[in-house]
């Protein structure tokens, strides 16, 4: 059912979950949690500053990396972006700051996208505290029964 088609993931999922719906409408709705949307400023933000290092076997700043972390960035393509949107994120996450969740929510929020952005105190990359797990599952079942036809 097309209407009823969704996306969601955590951590590389949810940096998938940011790219896709910049790049297609076909999504209802969609739930990143402790997704990157900007990898510049994941890069200089992180806990684990060498990961872009280890994946594109170089810094950012060598040989013209920073222009292809920009161009492959959600953040860079949210213009585009149509879905509703519902953003979750660990205050405490040391694997991916809080800061690209928040950069995410303003630029949807400024390009008119319905989005809404929790933030879980006390927690790191994903949720551990039950009444958190509890709160995460009732609000994505609530998001999706918004938006699906």
């Amino acid at each position: 059912d097309k209407g009823k088609l969704g996306v969601e993931g955590t951590s590389y999922g949810g940096q998938l979950t940011n790219w896709l719906i910049t790049e297609t409408t076909r999504f209802a709705a969609a739930i990143p949690m402790a997704g990157i949307s900007n990898l510049v400023s994941f890069n200089y933000m992180a806990y684990y500053h060498d990961y872009l290092a280890v994946e594109y076997g170089r810094y950012p700043h060598e040989n013209g990396l920073m222009d292809t972390l920009w161009q492959r960035s959600p953040l860079r393509q949210v213009h585009k972006a149509k879905t509703p949107t519902l953003i979750m994120h660990g205050e405490n996450d040391n694997d991916v700051p809080i800061e690209e969740a928040e950069q995410f929510y303003i630029a949807l929020h400024d390009v008119g996208v319905e989005t809404l952005m929790v933030r879980y105190p006390r927690e790191g990359h994903g949720l551990r505290e039950t009444r958190h797990v509890a709160d995460a599952l009732e609000r994505s079942i609530g998001w999706y029964r918004k938006y699906f036809r």
